[in-house]
């Protein structure tokens, strides 16, 4: 077997599923595995998912960025979840997470792996950061971003409006399954809220999911936004 790429949507602390996901898709020494951000937080084991992204490859998520800004915030000034993951890692994890990348080009499958979004028109070399890690819903030529649920009237999702020429992987989003565009795949399909933990796989970019152990955190049920004909994202 030819050696695959293999991304993996935002982990948010579910080792377990990660490893049942890795288990599930065959991956071996030889495949290079990427996960999208997002490793901790909310969920039960974020050092395990740290250490797990250290043997492999990672990109910066929103969650590690602010984790980095807080770092020597004291403790009673940070969410409980964070108070956790930070209680769970060392001097060594948040020296790992300085280093990650904000993306990773992908030229042998003209793909590039984000984690959250990128506007239309800008190759990434170029994009704001901000947008890197949390894009959604946008109006080109504006630079706002905001969640689907507190999006203006006419605003869409940032898949709408990028039309390439690569095709970017990305999780951030939590969608109740996998976003398939031609220019975009969004692969968090939410598995600290009790939904699944998805890959998608190269060249072929085939999907794998394995479901959540259970629900970690609750309140992704509340709305849910239509983005893609029947592809809806949770905000």
């Amino acid at each position: 077997m030819s050696p695959r790429t293999i991304v993996i949507g935002d982990l948010h602390g579910c080792h377990d599923e990660a490893l049942e996901l890795l288990a599930k898709v065959g991956a071996t020494s030889s495949d290079r595995v990427i996960f999208a951000g997002d490793l901790v937080d909310r969920g039960p084991r974020p050092r395990e998912c740290v250490e797990l992204a250290m043997r492999h490859e990672a990109i910066l998520g929103n969650h590690e960025e602010k984790h980095l800004q807080q770092r020597h915030r004291e403790d009673d000034r940070l969410l409980p979840d964070h108070l956790a993951t930070r209680q769970a890692l060392d001097t060594e994890h948040f020296d790992w997470m300085a280093g990650l990348p904000h993306y990773l080009r992908l030229p042998e499958h003209n793909a590039i792996v984000v984690h959250a979004g990128m506007l239309p028109h800008l190759p990434v070399e170029k994009q704001d950061p901000y947008h890197l890690l949390h894009a959604q819903c946008i109006q080109p030529p504006g630079k706002k971003s905001c969640w689907p649920s507190k999006a203006p009237a006419g605003w869409k999702f940032w898949t709408h409006h990028w039309t390439g020429p690569e095709r970017v992987i990305f999780g951030h989003t939590v969608f109740d399954q996998p976003l398939v565009t031609e220019h975009a795949v969004g692969i968090d399909t939410g598995c600290v809220y009790g939904r699944s933990l998805t890959a998608v796989v190269l060249p072929t970019w085939e999907f794998v999911s394995v479901p959540a152990r259970r629900s970690y955190k609750g309140g992704k049920d509340v709305a849910r936004f239509p983005i893609h004909g029947d592809v809806c994202v949770y905000s």
